[in-house]
């Protein structure tokens, strides 16, 4: 279980080949394929798939921010 108020440093980077966009939060974000963006969130904060790709749909949970990806990247395709 996330715990609420504490800073989580994480990169989230696009490995599928294409521009998608990443709903993080209530705010919503572009990433280029190929590339990584650094972020800091507060646990909790969850990350979902805004435009489709091969493997992922439109609206699909990536993560729910915690703790245990504190320094982590995630890559997507």
């Amino acid at each position: 279980m996330p715990i609420k108020g504490k800073t989580v440093k994480l990169a989230l980077r696009n490995d599928s080949g294409s521009p998608v966009e990443l709903k993080v939060g209530d705010q919503v974000m572009s990433l280029d394929a190929g590339k990584s963006v650094a972020l800091k969130l507060p646990a909790g904060t969850r990350i979902l798939m805004n435009t489709p790709t091969p493997t992922h749909a439109a609206g699909e949970l990536i993560t729910e921010v915690s703790t245990a990806l504190n320094n982590a990247t995630l890559a997507f395709k």
